[in-house]
């Protein structure tokens, strides 16, 4: 039955493809974007229904943009350098660190044995755990450190990848934990201060850190509220108690001892890392730390390079890489633009819908694309508009930044998705399926902080 539906999407998708290249060309698009939008389109249909591997469709949208003509060859390559896939690449290798000297084995000792023998009260920790610290540094700086933890905690369980419905719950609770907690400060992600920095250019106007908590924070404390309550009375969980991970963890760190060198080595470029995510982003861009700590990590004996080729899922680079390329190629070409226009130029709606409905759109082109690209290319144009119905640029600048940060149906949507996705322990529409869920939950928390909380503390729909 799985293979029919994949090769019925497969088929829809060449289908969706086709027609897109020949039929007429739309007002406002140019022929380079109806080219980069039949890929999109092909590549987003293959992704959905993983007819092919994700990373060979990553291959096949990057050769098919040159090849219609969408963007030129060595462009077409030069996007697959985004400085996200080498955050990631850096981001495995320090995980592979943490996995291969039996650090990240000690680490998930210790939050095991808080949790006790409850499955469900190890996911609420690592829910928290993940949004709390998402709040102090980036997002997929967090998903970075977790990622060999729970990949730790996993084998213990003996889970098996796919197979396990709460294989499936550690990784994405670990994601969607960052990703949740990323919107509450301007430290979550890059995408909070090109918003402020947006309006401040437009209209002089800034949101202070503590100003923008006020208004960000009820949406991540009610999402997660809501995600503990669905860990504990409505997901599936496969096993019973997580006491055989325990005792195994605990044999393991008894056989090991003391923290030998590699560990002390590798603790010593863990805190450098960390420290420079905290305090030194704004001087070193993170993924360039990530990549360090990879490399002294390497020099300093740590840990052998071929260690590092057998840990690292190479294919989540791959299709990550194609992603960008692919969605970089609807932002150049002016595809993401015609969008936004076409669905904002006519729009004649009261003032509460139109915020609402740009909410909605954000929310849906950030799985497509980098939120950090959705928030450049939906701001400016949101402004415009808001301008004839005499909207609070605060709150249009509010509303696609949390909108635009809030990405959890597709591994190419966001680095942390990636990051879990590549540990292999779950499928994309196990994502999709539990994803849409949360996401709707995320859209009508984010209506009544519109209706009700922002005007509570001041902030107004209208100027």
């Amino acid at each position: 039955m799985q293979k029919i539906q994949k090769r019925s999407f497969k088929y829809i998708g060449v289908i969706i493809f086709i027609i897109i290249l020949a039929m007429p060309l739309p007002t406002g698009l140019n022929p380079a974007g109806k080219k980069a939008l039949a890929v999109f389109a092909l590549s987003l249909s293959f992704w959905l229904s993983q007819a092919l591997p994700l990373a060979v469709t990553a291959l096949l949208g990057i050769s098919l943009l040159p090849l219609l003509g969408a963007l030129d060859l060595n462009h077409t390559f030069s996007l697959f350098g985004n400085k996200a896939i080498f955050f990631i690449l850096g981001a495995l290798i320090l995980a592979a660190g943490l996995y291969q000297t039996g650090l990240g084995s000690r680490i998930a000792f210790y939050i095991i044995k808080s949790a006790g023998k409850s499955p469900r009260k190890l996911l609420v920790g690592i829910l928290f755990s993940a949004g709390l610290l998402s709040c102090l540094m980036p997002e997929h700086a967090v998903a970075a450190l977790l990622f060999p933890v729970i990949l730790e905690i996993a084998g213990s369980l003996n889970i098996k990848p796919l197979e396990s419905n709460y294989g499936k719950l550690l990784f994405l609770t670990m994601a969607w934990g960052t990703v949740i907690g990323g919107i509450t400060t301007y430290l979550g992600g890059a995408r909070n201060l090109l918003a402020v920095g947006l309006l401040e250019a437009n209209y002089g106007i800034t949101i202070g850190f503590f100003e923008w908590v006020k208004y960000a924070w009820p949406l991540p404390f009610l999402m997660l509220g809501i995600y503990a309550l669905l860990i504990n009375y409505y997901f599936k969980i496969d096993i019973e108690n997580i006491e055989e991970a325990y005792q195994t963890l605990k044999d393991k760190q008894q056989k090991a001892g003391q923290l030998n060198l590699r560990e002390k080595k590798l603790t010593i470029i863990l805190f450098a890392v960390i420290f420079s995510w905290l305090f030194l982003a704004n001087y070193i861009n993170i993924a360039v730390t990530a990549l360090l700590g990879g490399v002294i990590m390497v020099a300093a004996g740590v840990i052998e390079w071929q260690e590092i080729e057998e840990y690292v899922n190479w294919g989540v680079i791959v299709m990550y890489g194609g992603a960008i390329v692919i969605a970089s190629s609807l932002v150049e070409t002016g595809v993401t633009e015609w969008l936004a226009q076409s669905f904002f130029a006519d729009l004649k709606l009261p003032g509460l819908l139109f915020v609402i409905f740009i909410a909605l759109f954000t929310s849906i082109l950030t799985e497509g694309v980098s939120n950090v690209a959705a928030v450049a290319v939906i701001l400016p144009l949101s402004f415009s508009v808001a301008e004839a119905y005499q909207l609070n640029p605060v709150m249009i600048t509010l509303t696609v930044a949390l909108s635009g940060g809030l990405a959890f149906l597709l591994p190419m949507g966001t680095p942390p998705n990636a990051i879990a996705y590549a540990a292999g322990y779950y499928r994309i529409q196990d994502a999709v399926k539990w994803g849409l869920f949360l996401k709707i939950i995320g859209w009508f928390i984010y209506i009544l902080l519109v209706k009700f909380y922002w005007p509570m503390v001041g902030l107004e729909i209208y100027i």
